[in-house]
């Protein structure tokens, strides 16, 4: 605990009352020292991040260097009575980046040793034809945002995508 006489002077242009108050804020702040590291604790592991937002999928473009996966431009969505419809000053693909799906995030485009793509499918012994589809007709997802290593703001959605194709 802080002991401190209570000052009736300043120095210089500190007054006496000042410096008592910084003493004082000293005291509180030592006898609640247990309470003070553990907001401190808090606030610097705290990452701010939206819940998320309603989007339509709007479309697909293939990241360059990669196998089954995609980038998505998307509109961001409210409900209607009827559906959903674009939200007037709403995010978008355009302002705020692409989205990415995770079920996406680990295919590699199948191998003998390590068949399967995300969300499961076989892609390796799929009929010929058959490979997986970027996500598309316009779905409303839920879309959420998150802070990457490089401290940029990264969209995601989580949908399975379909194994398709023409019947030989």
């Amino acid at each position: 605990m802080i002991h401190a006489p209570r000052l009736r002077r300043g120095i210089g242009r500190l007054h006496g009352s000042t410096l008592n108050s910084v003493t004082e804020a000293a005291r509180f702040l030592n006898d609640r020292a247990p309470e003070v590291a553990e907001v401190a604790d808090r606030v610097t592991r705290y990452r701010p991040q939206l819940a998320y937002i309603l989007a339509r999928v709007d479309a697909a473009t293939i990241i360059p260097g990669q196998l089954n996966r995609w980038s998505y431009d998307w509109t961001e969505v409210e409900l209607t009575t009827t559906g959903a419809q674009n939200k007037a000053d709403g995010f978008t693909s355009a302002n705020e980046g692409a989205a990415f799906n995770l079920c996406e995030l680990s295919n590699d485009g199948g191998s003998a040793s390590d068949k399967l793509e995300g969300p499961g499918w076989n892609v390796y012994d799929a009929p010929t034809g058959f490979d997986i589809r970027p996500i598309a007709g316009g779905p409303v997802v839920q879309l959420w945002t998150s802070v990457d290593s490089n401290s940029d703001r990264r969209w995601f959605f989580s949908l399975a995508n379909v194994l398709d194709g023409i019947c030989a």
